[in-house]
């Protein structure tokens, strides 16, 4: 059985960008906040993600601990 839960540490985050546009994620703060929503876009230094009750979240790179998605998403 594979595992759909997939984990991109803080080293590897801005790597992976590109080709998690429009999927659903987990941003994980390094305070343990976490916030949940399609990607929007990005920059070197921020994330836009939009929630479900279509809000926008700017959330900087250097604060990501870590996102997880599911990989039958995408």
């Amino acid at each position: 059985m594979s595992k759909r839960l997939v984990r991109i540490s803080a080293k590897d985050i801005y790597s992976s960008l590109e080709r998690l546009l429009k999927t659903e994620i987990n941003a994980i703060t390094d305070n343990g906040n976490t916030h949940f929503g399609k990607l929007e876009s990005f920059t070197k230094e921020n994330l836009l993600i939009r929630d479900t009750r279509n809000h926008a979240h700017h959330i900087p790179l250097l604060s990501l601990y870590e996102i997880v998605y599911d990989a039958s998403s995408k």
